[in-house]
């Protein structure tokens, strides 16, 4: 396994996080509008992060070349991406946006290896094929994907959103100075906000109940301030590659959480599914000794 088992646990521990992510949205934006709601939860992320970074990094100094990645990073991680996302989840199903953020460790192989010119091994290939493989059958188990004319506008957005998110860590990737991932949370959030900020003005505002504002609350320090530290954190050491093909385990998450919250069955279809996704981020992360002296992703010369 390339990185230490502690890089992969934490980043099982983030995708844990985010899995759970999913139902929380779908309570939140069901009461707040999509944009509005991702602008309270990065706005209060942003000021605590703010908070922390002063009391603990205030003499990081930010390099003049890295300054438009870090708004380049809060646009497409932060604003772009999870505008895209919230609104996809109210235009389509939910297993429709499953499967296609799904298609990120695709694009991220892709285009890690047309910029960085990262090895494509055919563990990686197989391993995110298996994983693609795994995901189609949790999310067809209870029926198939609709790709109607009804949701076209929703799977257009998911898709958007998935390669907003290759962007992003194309962005996050590499940087001329070295900064801790506090600094680098902090200012992508701050400038995600920013980018977020206009639905204060278009979006239409009401009170929210108790339930949606604790699934605000979970979002705000789970999803946008722990698991985003953890994530650029653990981008450095296993590579972007390895990393996104974990993303494909958070509909397992799920599919458990809807079982043990919402008292869903789990069919033999999805259970099956899930085994596929786990062996297939296993298989990405197997490392022959004949590559173990090569670099996995050599743009990311930098330390966290």
């Amino acid at each position: 396994m390339k990185g230490n088992l502690g890089n992969h646990l934490l980043a099982l521990l983030c995708m844990v996080i985010w899995g759970a992510s999913y139902l929380a949205i779908k309570i939140v934006v069901s009461e707040v509008d999509p944009a509005l709601s991702a602008f309270y939860r990065f706005a209060l992320a942003s000021v605590i992060l703010y908070i922390i970074h002063r009391i603990k990094f205030k003499d990081v100094k930010i390099l003049k070349e890295d300054r438009i990645k870090f708004v380049l990073g809060g646009f497409f991680g932060v604003g772009l991406y999870f505008f895209l996302e919230n609104y996809a989840v109210t235009f389509t199903t939910a297993s429709n946006v499953s499967i296609l953020i799904a298609s990120i460790p695709i694009f991220t192989l892709i285009s890690q290896r047309i910029i960085f010119k990262e090895k494509i091994t055919l563990n990686k290939t197989l391993g995110v094929i298996l994983s693609f493989l795994g995901i189609i059958l949790v999310v067809t188990a209870e029926g198939g994907i609709d790709l109607s004319s009804k949701h076209t506008l929703g799977n257009i957005l998911s898709i958007l959103a998935a390669l907003s998110w290759v962007a992003y860590n194309i962005v996050t990737s590499k940087f001329k100075g070295k900064y801790n991932s506090v600094t680098i949370t902090t200012y992508q959030m701050i400038w995600g906000t920013i980018f977020l900020s206009p639905s204060l003005i278009w979006a239409e505002k009401s009170i929210p109940s108790t339930k949606a504002i604790v699934g605000l609350l979970y979002l705000t320090f789970f999803c946008s301030l722990v698991a985003y530290l953890i994530y650029i954190h653990v981008l450095e050491a296993l590579g972007a590659t390895v990393l996104t093909t974990y993303i494909n385990i958070q509909p397992i998450i799920s599919l458990i959480l809807a079982y043990m919250v919402l008292n869903e069955d789990i069919t033999l279809k999805q259970l099956l599914g899930s085994t596929i996704i786990i062996l297939g981020v296993l298989v990405v992360n197997y490392t022959k000794k004949s590559e173990e002296g090569y670099e996995e992703n050599a743009a990311l010369g930098r330390e966290i």
